[in-house]
This record gives C-alpha cells, sequence and structure tokens, in this order.
C-alpha cells in the first residue's frame, strides 16, 4: 500500500490491522474460514492477470536471453549456489518445509474439519495450491530481476542494490505495470497479508484462552464467556502484532524469523508427540529451554540480537554475522534428543523409585498410571460381559 498508494508505511500497517482485527473479533472462526476463500481466490486471479502485463513490458527482457550467468547486458534471474553457502541453503530449505508444520493455525483448520478424511483432503489441496499460487510471483520476480529499471520511473540502482528486494512484488507492479493493473495487484497482496494475519490472529487468542482457562481451573464456561475471552485475546495479540510490524525489519524477515522459531522449538516436540511415547513433559520442558536458549545464542540480526554461539563457516560483514552453518537444523535435531533422553531418565528414576512419586509436580506419570488401571478396569469389565453374554446364549 505505501508503495503503490503512495501512503505512508504507518498509515498501511494501521489500516491493514484495524481492518483485520475488527473481521476476526466480530467473526471468528466463520469469518476467518469465509474471507480466506475469497482472499486466497482473489490472489490467485489477481497475480495470474498481472503476468501477462509484467513479461510485454519495454523494459523487461526476454526471460529466455537472460538465463545466461554470463550475459553482458543485464543481469541473469538464475542465480548459483556455492558449495560453501549450501549449508545456509539447507537450513532455510528445511525451515520453509517443515517450519510450517508446527503452526497452530494449520492444526486449528485440521481440528476444525468435519471428518478426518475432509482434513487430509485438505491438506493435499493446500499443498497443490500452494504451488500453483507460487508460479506468479516466481515470474515476476524473475521479471523483475531481468527488468531494466533505468527505463522505468525507479531508476537506477536496481532494488537489490538499494536493499530493497523484500519489496520487489509491490515495486514490479508498480513500475513495470499499468496503473490500474498495479491496483489489482495490490488488492492480492493485501489479501495475502489479511489471510495470514486473521488465521494468526485467532489461532494466537485460541491458544492463549485454553491456557488462561487451565491456569485458573475454569474447566466449565459458557460459550458467551468464551467467545468474549477469545475477542479480547484477539485484540491484545493484534495490538502486539501490529507494533511488532513497525519493526525496522522488513515483514518478510519477521515471518521467516516466525518460521525459524517453530522448526527449531516446536517441531521437536511436535515430533516427539505424534511419533515418540518414550516423550513425557519433563522431557518437553528441558527440550524447549535448550532449544530456545541455543537460537538466542546464535543471534538474529532482523531483531538486533547478538550473536554469541558461532558456528563453522561464519562471516561477518558491515559488522553483521551471518551463520552459514546449518545451525537451526542442528539446534532442532540437539531439542529432539534432549527431549528423548531427559523424558527416558525421569521415567527411568521414577520407575526405579530413584525419586520419590511426590516428586512428580507435574503429574506426568500419575496421570499415566491412572490411565493404565483405567483401561486395565475396562478390559476386565468388558471380558465379563462377554462372558455373561456367551453364559445367557
Amino acid at each position: 500500500m505505501s508503495i503503490i498508494l503512495d501512503l505512508s508505511s504507518t498509515i498501511s500497517i494501521l489500516i491493514s490491522a484495524a481492518v483485520s482485527i475488527i473481521y476476526t473479533f466480530l467473526g471468528g472462526l466463520y469469518a476467518v474460514a469465509y474471507t480466506d476463500i475469497i482472499q486466497l481466490s482473489f490472489i490467485f486471479v489477481s497475480l495470474w492477470l498481472c503476468i501477462p502485463f509484467v513479461i510485454l513490458s519495454p523494459a523487461v527482457t526476454a526471460l529466455v536471453q537472460t538465463t545466461q550467468l554470463n550475459h553482458s547486458s543485464v543481469h541473469s534471474w538464475i542465480g548459483e549456489v556455492k558449495f560453501e553457502d549450501a549449508g545456509k541453503w539447507t537450513d532455510d530449505f528445511l525451515i520453509l518445509a517443515l517450519g510450517g508444520l508446527a503452526y497452530q493455525a494449520l492444526h486449528q483448520r485440521i481440528l476444525a474439519a468435519a471428518s478426518s478424511s475432509k482434513a487430509q483432503v485438505t491438506c493435499f489441496a493446500a499443498a497443490g495450491a500452494a504451488f500453483l499460487m507460487g508460479i506468479p510471483p516466481v515470474i515476476i520476480g524473475a521479471a523483475a530481476a531481468s527488468a531494466d529499471w533505468n527505463q522505468t520511473e525507479y531508476g537506477l540502482p536496481p532494488p537489490y542494490d538499494r536493499g530493497e528486494a523484500g519489496n520487489v512484488l509491490p515495486l514490479a507492479l508498480s513500475y513495470i505495470t499499468p496503473n490500474w493493473v498495479s491496483v489489482l495487484g495490490i488488492g492480492a497482496l493485501a489479501a495475502a497479508v489479511m489471510s495470514s494475519m486473521d488465521s494468526s490472529l485467532l489461532s494466537s487468542a485460541s491458544m492463549f484462552t485454553q491456557n488462561i482457562y487451565k491456569t485458573s481451573l475454569r474447566k466449565q464456561a459458557s460459550d458467551r464467556e468464551l467467545k468474549w475471552v477469545i475477542r479480547i485475546s484477539v485484540l491484545l495479540v493484534g495490538l502486539a502484532g501490529t507494533g511488532l510490524a513497525f519493526n525496522k525489519s522488513s515483514i518478510l524477515a519477521l515471518w521467516v524469523l516466525a518460521a525459524d522459531l517453530l522448526y527449531c522449538v516446536v517441531t521437536p516436540q511436535l515430533f516427539c508427540v505424534v511419533h515418540l511415547r518414550v516423550a513425557n513433559c519433563y522431557g518437553a520442558i528441558s527440550g524447549y529451554v535448550i532449544a530456545l536458549l541455543l537460537r538466542g545464542l546464535s543471534g538474529e540480526p532482523a531483531l538486533g540480537i547478538p550473536t554469541v554461539l558461532l558456528f563453522p563457516g561464519w562471516r561477518e560483514r558491515d559488522g553483521v554475522i551471518t551463520q552459514y552453518f546449518p545451525f537451526r537444523t542442528l539446534i532442532a535435531f540437539i531439542s529432539l534428543a534432549a527431549v528423548v533422553l531427559v523424558s527416558w531418565l525421569v521415567e527411568l528414576a521414577f520407575a526405579r523409585r530413584l525419586i520419590p512419586q511426590s516428586w512428580d509436580v507435574l503429574d506426568a506419570f500419575n496421570k499415566n498410571i491412572e490411565a493404565e488401571e483405567k483401561e486395565m478396569a475396562s478390559t476386565i469389565s468388558n471380558v465379563e460381559k462377554k462372558y455373561v453374554s456367551n453364559t445367557a446364549l
């Protein structure tokens, strides 16, 4: 909005946040679900309509002619991954591929499905739709890299050299396409932002609401009370997210950072919950703390966190340290190992009576014992019923 409509970034952020917070506050999951359908359709149609105007622009060289790295007149839009950069690229790829699995918004949609089969179909359909929706941004990015920006009002140097690579999509729509096409494109971008923000608002608010009721031991509450708690949580989370959007780092950097934290901290926990029965809450807490500590010590330029823990292959440029070792993947494996090891040791200690049962402050093993007793009692009851039935027959 700030680039195409020539508004200040502050006003653009406030307008976007206000619209998203209001309809999420009033409509809840229904509003988020139905608006997502409209938004995703608008993103798909609008960006594909922009493609011909971007490719046929006089400022854009034919993409086929700019595939060679040694092209003399323009920069190639196909880059090169050096061997010493392979670790960083692998880390980023795994973050984008696996970090989203731990998003609460994803599991919110899965749990809201009418059946398991519909949830599975939704996930597979989303995977295909994500691939199709990724094609137009790739084409526009390639056209922007191949464009002669000196023929546009933007001029030289190009966006990458100005440090505005994160805004290349709205810049391309604004300076390479006609005005009415750029307005159509900004609608697609706004829809993309709203689609992400309302889901994050509702999922975070629901999570906080659940924790509030668990902490206060209010296991039964009226629907009216629950709705208002969720609405207040939506408002608070929305205001916090709006404040974070004013950070000097780009929104793209903050989004990648969110996926980064989920990949390092939460994904190992999710894997243990789904696939490893040995994991318990003591191991989960230890893995969470270790992953968060290691990730914080590794530094984060987007938030101005200094780097304390240096991994092999790190480089420093203009006073900013960049880690080229796949340290995020290493932290995720360390966290996973910590969860499994601590869980096994604690369970062994309680089973061998090396630790008194009264020290089980989280009731991790008392609950297991009660569940096993209930399961055994249920099994005995079913056997008795079957015996009585067979006798009567």
